[in-house]
């Protein structure tokens, strides 16, 4: 018996020492960055924090990212594009990351769908998406009370940086069965995309928020957000007038599920001509 306890312990040792050595090692190398789920926020992270003289810069979700893509270059464009998962809360310590890096830009755009503006730190891709990449001494200080008070309801948050899990896949189950849905957009939402408007008047650029296509068969879903506009303050409801008078509607079979585009490089020149 001795001898196969001590035979388990040597077969075993090494998956052990594998366990908490390879983390280790993606940790200090940082390789798991391109490895792991929501790579693309690391990517702009990265890149928020680089100098560059280009005047217009974009930060968005997903469908964003399809368009303009944080990874490769454009002529006259920036883009911080990744997801919707890291809230508006990840795309204003993108843009503050961005500024303070030095860089001066004209015009920033928010590309957002009408559908990721409801957002509240609670869905279950939030683990990966924001908290991994955010959740850390450099941005905590830029947290409002509801987003830490958001933080706090996700299940094992105080572990998001512990080596095995930050460099793996695994995120705790999250039950959104009771979470009830806001109408249109979030009060965590409302809060940092002012946020980002105060910072348009501090460092001079314009700031609009764009819509990308959309599915025409969701346009009475869009209309019906678009009626809770008068719940929202004086200065936000003129950028988001001009953001649903500007949704352009599309064929379903122009979509590959219900916001991401099939062929977005067909509908670069409808954002562009919206930035005119």
């Amino acid at each position: 018996m001795k001898q196969f306890i001590t035979n388990i312990l040597w077969f075993s040792l090494p998956i052990l020492l594998l366990y908490y050595i390879k983390p280790l090692y993606l940790l200090s190398e940082e390789r798991y960055k391109q490895e792991v789920a929501g790579y693309e926020t690391y990517a702009a992270i990265e890149k928020s924090k680089q100098k560059t003289n280009k005047t217009k810069l974009i930060i968005g979700d997903s469908v964003g990212y399809q368009l303009y893509p944080n990874n490769k270059e454009n002529d006259s464009i920036n883009s911080l594009a990744c997801n919707q998962a890291i809230g508006l809360v990840g795309h204003f310590l993108l843009l503050n990351n961005y500024l303070k890096a030095g860089n001066r830009p004209k015009e920033v755009y928010l590309l957002y769908n009408p559908f990721s503006f409801d957002d509240n730190l609670n869905q279950v891709y939030t683990y990966h998406y924001f908290l991994k990449p955010f959740y850390t001494d450099e941005y905590t200080a830029l947290f409002s009370e509801s987003v830490q008070n958001q933080i706090n309801k996700i299940p094992f948050h105080a572990l998001s940086h512990e080596p095995s899990i930050l460099t793996s896949n695994w995120a705790p189950t999250i039950d959104t069965t009771d979470i009830e849905p806001s109408f249109f957009i979030s009060d965590i939402s409302v809060d940092y995309i002012q946020k980002m408007v105060n910072l348009s008047h501090q460092y001079g650029f314009t700031f609009q928020i764009i819509p990308p296509p959309t599915r025409v068969s969701n346009q009475p879903k869009t209309e019906r957000l678009k009626a809770a506009l008068s719940n929202l303050n004086g200065s936000l409801t003129s950028l988001f007038k001009d953001y649903f008078n500007n949704i352009v509607y599309l064929n379903d079979t122009c979509f590959k599920d219900d916001v991401h585009l099939n062929n977005p490089n067909l509908s670069r020149p409808l954002i562009e001509e919206m930035m005119k």
